[in-house]
């Protein structure tokens, strides 16, 4: 077995385009450091809770203001809440560090490394069929499942292994850019819906990257079946690429069969295959939590890796 994981291990890497993602995800990284660097001109603010103090005063003056329309009194009420909750739990809005660059910059460039591992797991096995080396592979004195478990160990490893890359990479151009900065740094994440949750700008980024990995070994996992699935080399390259950037959209459709109370909805897969939104809240839908979240996604990845193995176990592979 470990034999077959070396061998695959070494097909992986004598493609170009495995060395080229690395490149790409590097170029990526100093384009955002580049960026950040010339265009965040926020002040980190050493003394930012004063700063904070005087323009709550300042926004509380305004609020006095009787032209103020309500939705204007509303948005600076809101403003000012949010500024005393910064003071309340001591968390520099400004904050400007490695850790926070990781947290932000970093994050943002993880959706190139699930395509790129998507492209690497669709290609695994419908490559062997397209090239026609699939039949040297199987007349090896070895069960078919241990073949295709070994590509599929292969494809999550070198997945990981771009991830763990680009974690790195982040925390480095972010020490580039600010220096060393402190691990348990207070700061207020900020969700699409709900109130900020003070967390630690390191202990932020670990979370997020933890849960990110669920969702890479879904996508991975989805495009592994379609390459074992279709000969066709192209075809599942395309559809697992559509399954990724088309989560958003789905996702959407599946939030409105919610709100129509249709509650099954909450199984399908699409609403769980983003994880980290659990760093900043508790449930993304009504009851769907991180456990909720988890066990459907390891039932999913059951069923998908079940009928992997099954259909190439039954699989005519004569050329």
């Amino acid at each position: 077995m470990i034999n077959l994981f070396k061998n695959e291990w070494i097909k992986i890497f004598a493609r170009k385009s495995s060395w080229v993602y690395f490149i790409l995800l590097t170029v990526f990284l100093i384009i955002s450091t580049v960026v950040v660097a010339n265009f965040d001109k926020r002040d980190p603010q050493a003394n930012w809770q004063k700063e904070l103090q005087a323009e709550n005063a300042g926004l509380q003056k305004q609020l006095e203001d009787p032209k103020l329309v309500e939705e204007e009194k509303e948005d600076i009420a809101s403003q000012i809440e949010q500024n005393q909750y910064f003071l309340e739990e001591d968390a520099n809005p400004a904050l400007q560090s490695n850790w926070q660059f990781a947290n932000s910059e970093g994050i943002a460039l993880f959706s190139f490394v699930a395509l790129f591992s998507v492209i690497v797991a669709s290609t695994s096995v419908a490559s062997e069929f397209s090239d026609g080396t699939i039949k040297q592979l199987l007349i090896r004195p070895h069960r078919r499942w241990k073949i295709l478990l070994s590509k599929y160990a292969a494809v999550v490893a070198y997945s990981f292994l771009l991830l763990l890359f680009l974690a790195a990479a982040s925390v480095i151009a972010g020490t580039v850019l600010y220096g060393a900065g402190d691990f348990n740094a207070r700061i207020a994440e900020m969700p699409i819906a709900g109130d900020p949750v003070v967390a630690t700008a390191g202990g932020m980024f670990v979370k997020k990257l933890l849960l990110y990995i669920p969702n890479l070994l879904m996508v991975l996992t989805i495009a592994f079946m379609l390459s074992t699935l279709f000969k066709s080399q192209s075809m599942a390259v395309g559809i697992g690429i559509f399954v990724l950037f088309m989560n958003n959209a789905l996702n959407v459709g599946v939030q409105l069969l919610i709100e129509l109370k249709q509650e099954w909805a909450k199984l399908l897969l699409f609403p769980h295959l983003d994880l980290m939104q659990f760093s900043a809240v508790k449930e993304t839908l009504p009851g769907v939590t991180l456990t909720f979240s988890s066990i459907v996604l390891l039932v999913y990845f059951a069923i998908f890796m079940a009928i992997t193995f099954l259909f190439f176990q039954k699989r005519d592979v004569s050329i």
